[in-house]
């Protein structure tokens, strides 16, 4: 029995309607009226940046005298030097391009060369240090590299068969022999020269542009982030050539705050009188002249992807074609339409030509759409990765005869997907409701009414549940509360009982803000802390439940709660909900001394958590047996 899913990797085929921002960057990085130029897209995690940057390379490959090159930048993460394995890769692929690179070759020879003696001599890598923004590179180089190793080892764009590896491999081992037996000495000026034998380079070719696109850079660590934005620098202001880089820029920000803390300069000195990172973005403003930030998806927009989605699975190949074919050309008659049931059964010309299925899916679709887009915050990725766990989920329903509605899933996948947390807190209600919780009738019924009343008894609801979002959540239908959850939750027993349960659906920017503060370097933790101001509310639920589940498993340490703490301070929403949370679901006896005196601290911030602080200290001081308890009795005195 096969379960159809859908593909988590970027593709070329747009269901995003992001054709015209592939288009505007083509017709940029083509016109060499503005090279040279860096071009940064800028979208969180999962928001169809990839995507765009395959369509790119598809179109750019058919354009006369265009050389362009992907690099996804997670492929140079294992690299010990990203900066010299990304120039080389550039130079390599250039020298085997089948227009330019017989052309090219032995000035390319020479530029490899001088990429191995940048770097065994650290020549402008390492040790040099200019001001932010200038055409030299500033930053780490590590180890020597042996350029026939290097070169053997360099990755490559596309999978291939055994036999094109093959062929790869020895012609990396030619570039090697070549570069061995190529005259030349080091020279003190290698960084220099080199910028100016690639430019003198391309002007003796007919190549009108050289586009390089780089991919994936938010998924590295600060260091590589780094390494790779001053191997880009080396080409800033090179005629003809056009950089087009795909990131989050918050953890591109968090990377270069990140490295220069770690260089010593304060925390305190990258930030103006208002409190502005002013060295991060001027970097980023040098180096990157035109920002794109790619919009998030709309409600009309999630539902025509989910429909286009649903089609791609359930139709064959040639009745697929007709509906993306009459979708285009719906899209350019009115873009704001979502392309709903109507039109697909336009497109087949019938609608007996529509399975079933398919109409059953097109049908729910529309209702969902809102809170999808709400709760998932228009990411094509969260959409799709939550679409492919619930297929799985309606066929371990199918194998176990456990009949479900698809409208009741979704909706409850949505608030796991939004907010793992309270899907949670639901389930603890339902279990011990026998699969109807009161709470959740009567919060249905509040923000149905748009009521003020207070959360239901008071006795453990969480506050979370007044967000905007999550009322938007509970108005949707259809409503749960008259509905046994029981099988629901059976469904999602991997999300309610392992502890890394949140794990897999966490982005790259609550991962970096999240290490960031677990690492010993204190500015490192100062950084991060202020970075969550610019958080999502998903991304901060994300957050708060990694920090819960941190103090929950290691309660001797005190790094997580310190987290916590600046988080509360700082008016972080939730934060110190979670501090007190996390400790009440601590093992006691193992907590340490230091929790108590944290707990006292917090108490003494101004807020509604005050109350409850106070409450948890004085019951831990009335435990003399504990480490915590002793403490704690200390601080109320």
């Amino acid at each position: 029995m096969s379960i159809q899913v859908w593909s988590d990797n970027e593709t070329d085929q747009d269901l995003l309607g992001f054709r015209v921002h592939a288009d505007l960057i083509r017709s940029i990085v083509t016109d060499d009226r503005i090279l040279p130029i860096v071009l940064g897209v800028f979208g969180d995690w999962g928001g169809g940046k990839s995507s765009i940057m395959r369509m790119l390379q598809k179109d750019l490959d058919a354009y006369e005298n265009t050389v362009c090159m992907y690099f996804n930048g997670w492929v140079f993460e294992g690299y010990e030097d990203a900066k010299t394995a990304l120039l080389s890769s550039i130079l390599i692929q250039l020298g085997e391009h089948k227009r330019f690179g017989p052309a090219v070759k032995d000035k390319i020879v020479e530029l490899l060369k001088r990429v191995k003696w940048m770097d065994l001599a650290k020549f402008g890598f390492k040790h040099v240090v200019v001001p932010v923004g200038t055409a030299l590179i500033t930053g780490g180089s590590a180890a020597a590299f042996a350029a026939a190793g290097a070169l053997t080892s360099q990755p490559h764009v596309e999978s291939a068969s055994p036999d094109r590896e093959a062929k790869k491999t020895e012609n990396n081992n030619q570039w090697s022999d070549l570069i061995e037996a190529a005259p030349g000495k080091p020279d003190v000026l290698e960084v220099r020269k080199f910028r100016e034998e690639f430019a003198d380079m391309l002007t003796k070719t007919d190549i009108r542009s050289l586009v390089i696109l780089i991919d994936d850079l938010d998924r590295c660590l600060p260091e590589r982030i780094i390494e790779t934005l001053e191997a880009i620098k080396l080409f800033v202001a090179v005629e003809k050539t056009a950089f087009v880089i795909g990131a989050d820029p918050r953890i591109v920000r968090h990377a270069i705050a990140t490295r220069y803390v770690k260089q010593q300069v304060g925390a305190d000195a990258l930030r103006d009188q208002d409190g502005q990172y002013n060295l991060v973005q001027d970097y980023l403003e040098k180096l990157i002249q035109i920002p794109y930030h790619l919009p998030r998806l709309s409600p009309s927009e999630i539902e025509t992807y989910i429909n286009l989605l649903a089609c791609q699975q359930t139709l064959n190949a040639p009745e697929y074609g007709k509906v993306i074919g009459h979708w285009q050309a719906s899209r350019k008659k009115n873009m704001y339409a979502a392309y709903r049931q109507g039109a697909v059964c336009e497109a087949l010309g019938t609608p007996d030509a529509v399975p079933v299925e398919l109409l059953k899916q097109l049908a729910w679709s529309n209702a969902i759409a809102d809170v999808v887009t709400e709760g998932l915050k228009g990411n094509p990725r969260q959409v799709k990765r939550m679409l492919n766990a619930m297929a799985l989920r309606k066929q371990l329903a199918t194998v176990a005869t456990i009949p479900i509605r698809d409208d009741v899933l979704a909706k409850l996948m949505v608030l796991e997907y939004a907010n793992l947390p309270l899907f949670q807190q639901l389930n603890q209600w339902q279990a011990s409701a026998n699969g109807f919780p009161e709470k959740l009738k009567a919060l249905e019924l509040a923000a149905i009414e748009n009521s003020a009343t207070p959360l239901p008894g008071g006795d453990g609801a969480s506050k979370e549940w007044e967000t905007p979002t999550v009322q938007n959540w509970l108005r949707m239908q259809p409503g749960l509360s008259e509905v046994d959850l029981r099988d629901y939750y059976w469904l999602a027993r991997d999300r309610t009982h392992s502890t890394l349960s949140g794990v897999s659906m966490v982005s790259p920017t609550v991962r970096r803000l999240f290490d960031s503060m677990m690492s010993d370097n204190k500015g490192e933790q100062k950084v991060a802390v202020k970075e969550t101001g610019g958080l999502t509310e998903t991304e901060r639920v994300e957050l708060l439940g990694m920090l819960r589940r941190q103090v929950e498993r290691h309660p001797d340490q005190s790094v997580a709660l310190d987290a916590l703490l600046a988080l509360a301070e700082q008016s972080l929403v939730g934060a110190a909900s979670t501090f007190i949370e996390a400790l009440k679901s601590s093992v006691r006896s193992q907590l340490a001394a230091g929790a108590a005196y944290r707990l006292k601290t917090l108490s003494n911030i101004k807020g509604e958590h005050q109350t409850d602080a106070l409450a948890l200290l004085e019951q831990f001081g009335k435990d003399s047996s504990s480490l915590v308890g002793r403490a704690a009795a200390k601080a109320l005195k």
